[in-house]
């Protein structure tokens, strides 16, 4: 074993990949923290917020991983949500968003992924409003949307400069920052979460929480 061999400091200084992910994501972090447009981000929350029907989440390769996740930890804190994939809306699926009531929410690392934006296209049409998480701002689904939550693509260092790493973190942190906002505007309790919980660690209340996440205890 290794760490049988070499003492901590060494097996410390041999990582180096490691280290330098692990440093570039916490950057990414503090940018997209400093950089993020909170004008814009009161217009997203106040649109999720007054939806009366579904939050749908849609996207394609690892944004589409995400947005599935998104969707998931909406669904735990009794908010209504699905997820959809972005390539399936034009093979029968634009009949799962309702006109006027649902509300389509796309992940898009460059904001121009080709099935994510055939498919706001048939949902304009259709009456939808459309929310984006994206990495440009300067990008076709941030132009087509009602509000974006624009992280930049500046803020990132990405393994190899093209593998989906610090992009994958900032967006996972903007999805808990729309679930935990919605759960503190919706006045959410954990007894909802736990509720929608009923098998595993969560149920037996055998599990340690951060209650700084919301006044109301959810993380």
């Amino acid at each position: 074993h290794p760490c049988a061999q070499s003492s901590p400091a060494e097996i410390y200084a041999e990582m180096e990949a490691f280290k330098t992910s692990l440093k570039n994501d916490v950057e990414a972090v503090a940018c997209v923290n400093e950089r993020l447009d909170f004008c814009e981000a009161e217009t997203f929350m106040e649109l999720l917020d007054c939806c009366e029907g579904q939050l749908i989440t849609s996207g394609i390769g690892k944004s589409g991983i995400v947005a599935l996740r998104l969707s998931d930890s909406l669904s735990s804190v009794g908010i209504a949500s699905t997820f959809v994939h972005a390539a399936e809306w034009v093979h029968g699926n634009l009949g799962k968003a309702v006109p006027k009531r649902d509300i389509v929410i796309f992940l898009s690392h460059s904001g121009n992924t080709e099935e994510c934006v055939v498919a706001v296209g048939h949902l304009l049409a259709r009456g939808l409003k459309v929310l984006v998480i994206s990495g440009q701002k300067e990008s076709k689904l941030v132009k087509l949307s009602s509000a974006s939550l624009v992280y930049g693509r500046e803020c990132l260092k990405e393994g190899l400069s093209v593998i989906p790493t610090a992009s994958i973190v900032v967006q996972e942190m903007l999805c808990n920052a729309v679930v935990c906002e919605l759960v503190e505007r919706k006045g959410i309790t954990q007894s909802v979460f736990k509720a929608n919980h009923p098998g595993g660690a969560v149920s037996r209340g055998d599990f340690h929480h951060n209650p700084h996440c919301t006044s109301n205890g959810v993380a």
